[in-house]
């Protein structure tokens, strides 16, 4: 039986969608500016991204459980968007004259990055996501709403190690070495799912209390999946 809550095959950006998303905006920017620093966590390979970008599929999946894959979709092409706008309004503001040279030096030690690394971020972030917002919503159909801890497992899981293995590969190939890249994937990917596992508890209630709050619970019934 379904969620006895107010069943649409449509969702319109409320407020709270669009705060949801801006917040999922922030965490995808945050994690794409610290994930060249690269760090040891005991035995574990990891960019000091890892504390936030986990943050932006768990995110997603409440954006897809409660507002359905096509608003998911509108937020995911929208934060792609604003990654791009990023990287180029800092690659053309890296490119500025400064007057000041350590400023000048400090920006490029910080936001410079390679072609590859923004190349790899992009399409790592949106295949992983449109992934699992994909898994998620026909998940959701299959299971008439019930078990969201199974779908929100079985989503994220292979999305955080897909997304992973991408961008490590087209960001570093060449200059990391195989092992190191073999490494980092397995360690972010295995690390990344612990982490939405020990946040699922959080995840449900913010998923519950959003439905309540809302009146929305999406069924992405009868709806074309393409990502465009």
């Amino acid at each position: 039986m379904k969620d006895p809550l107010v069943s649409k095959k449509a969702a319109a950006a409320t407020p709270a969608f669009i705060f949801l998303a801006v917040i999922y905006a922030a965490t995808l920017i945050i994690s794409n500016i610290t994930v060249v620093k690269l760090i040891k966590v005991g035995p574990f390979l990891l960019t000091a991204a890892f504390f936030t970008y986990p943050l932006v599929y768990v995110i997603s999946d409440i954006m897809t459980e409660i507002y359905g894959y096509r608003l998911s979709m509108k937020a995911i092409w929208a934060n792609f968007s604003a990654q791009a706008l990023v990287a180029a309004i800092l690659a053309l503001t890296l490119r500025l004259r400064g007057v000041d040279d350590g400023i000048q030096g400090a920006m490029s030690l910080l936001f410079s990055t390679t072609w590859r690394i923004v190349l790899g971020s992009l399409i790592a972030y949106w295949i992983g996501d449109w992934l699992n917002s994909l898994v998620m919503s026909k998940m959701k159909i299959a299971q008439k709403g019930r078990r969201f801890f199974l779908r929100a497992m079985a989503s994220s899981i292979p999305a955080h190690f897909i997304d992973t293995a991408i961008f490590t590969s087209i960001a570093f190939a060449g200059s990391w070495a195989a092992e190191d890249i073999v490494r980092n994937v397995l360690s972010e990917g295995l690390l990344a799912s612990v982490y939405e596992f020990i946040a699922f508890p959080l995840t449900y209630f913010a998923v519950r209390r959003w439905k309540k709050r809302e009146g929305i619970d999406v069924y992405d019934e009868g709806i074309s999946y393409r990502p465009f």
